[in-house]
């Protein structure tokens, strides 16, 4: 619907510019009757190059005051006629309430004059009182003060500001980020004002909708670029040059379970005890250097076994009289074999598995 009305305004305005440009054609060749044709073309040319930058000069002119007209009317309208209204209606046309009682994040009890409240106080619990003095033209003006109780002369205490800001302030929950905008449309700036949980819960829900449970945390940077991160409880308190804060929270920690496993391939049995016989004759067995690892004797009649130096390997014993043996995968502990002529060896072994 647009495009067609723009499109026929344009039709309009050529026709209209045609219907101009001719006007000056025929004026000038009636005017100029006996001067040459091309005399008079150029004339024409000149004519209507002239009256368009007139016409230009003319239009960016009215233009210009239009928008000045307008500008100095906004401003007298927000800046004087609005806030006049206003203060003659007691701002009964405006929503703007100067005490804002909190309890469990939800306001409870508006006020729209700290007088107004002072009357109703004692009739009324509550864990938070905002209270803020509007500023008529600019919003970052709207100081306001944070108490968890109630106080006196509260337009004093408000003359009282924080020169500090910052460049992130952002609250995370449930894994999820939400920025804490502490300006606007109320400046929480203010000497003594804390944040903590009962303020970001009432936050939370006014602006995102949102219930804050305590499992929550804050981080910020300052325009001193310095950086905090605060894990609930905590409170953060606006000073007149700076902020001090202080966590007693500590972050969730997530656990992961490790179960330890028994490879059955790696064992013989389902005992922690494994033993083995390697029958010899006539042989002294020497077992020595053996540092954390599992070194197996190998047996023959009439020699002796040297085992040492052997790291993290496992070597695999053999047996020339009809015993087979497979021990694998021994970790941390060796029970040393002690050997005697034409006695049996006992190896008893215990394993212990931790897997971190």
């Amino acid at each position: 619907m647009m495009s067609i009305i723009f499109d026929t305004l344009n039709i309009i305005g050529i026709l209209l510019y045609l219907l101009y440009d001719l006007v000056i054609f025929c004026g000038i060749f009636l005017i100029f009757a006996f001067e040459e044709t091309h005399d008079k073309l150029l004339l024409h040319k000149s004519t209507v190059k002239s009256c368009n930058t007139f016409c230009k000069n003319i239009s960016f002119d009215i233009s210009w005051k239009m928008c000045e007209m307008v500008t100095v009317t906004h401003m007298c309208y927000k800046k004087t006629i609005l806030p006049q209204f206003h203060s003659i209606t007691d701002n009964y046309f405006r929503n703007r309430n100067a005490v804002l009682l909190i309890k469990n994040g939800e306001e409870i009890v508006r006020f729209k004059t700290w007088q107004l409240f002072e009357e109703e106080k004692e009739n009324v619990e509550f864990d938070l009182i905002l209270y803020t003095k509007y500023n008529e033209i600019e919003p970052k003006k709207n100081y306001t003060l944070i108490r968890d109780k109630c106080f006196s002369n509260p337009d004093s205490l408000l003359n009282n500001k924080c020169d500090v800001s910052f460049i992130v302030f952002q609250l995370t929950t449930d894994g999820n980020k939400y920025d804490i905008q502490l300006k606007e449309p109320h400046n929480f700036f203010v000497k003594d004002n804390v944040l903590k949980y009962t303020f970001f819960k009432w936050y939370m829900k006014n602006v995102y909708d949102v219930v804050l449970s305590e499992e929550f945390s804050v981080n910020y940077m300052t325009n001193d670029m310095s950086l905090a991160n605060l894990h609930n409880p905590f409170f953060i308190k606006f000073n007149e040059d700076g902020v001090t804060s202080f966590s007693s929270g500590k972050p969730k920690v997530v656990s992961i379970e490790k179960d330890d496993v028994l490879d059955e391939n790696d064992t013989s049995s389902n005992g922690d005890t494994y033993t083995y016989t390697d029958t010899c004759t006539d042989t002294d067995t020497d077992l020595s250097s053996v540092d954390n690892n599992v070194v197996q004797p190998s047996a023959d009649t009439d020699t002796d076994t040297d085992l040492s130096s052997v790291d993290n390997n496992v070597v695999q014993p053999s047996a020339d009289t009809d015993t087979d043996t497979d021990l694998s995968s021994v970790y941390n502990n060796v029970v040393q074999p002690s050997a005697d002529t034409d006695t049996d060896i006992l190896i008893s072994e215990r394993l212990k598995h931790s897997l971190e």
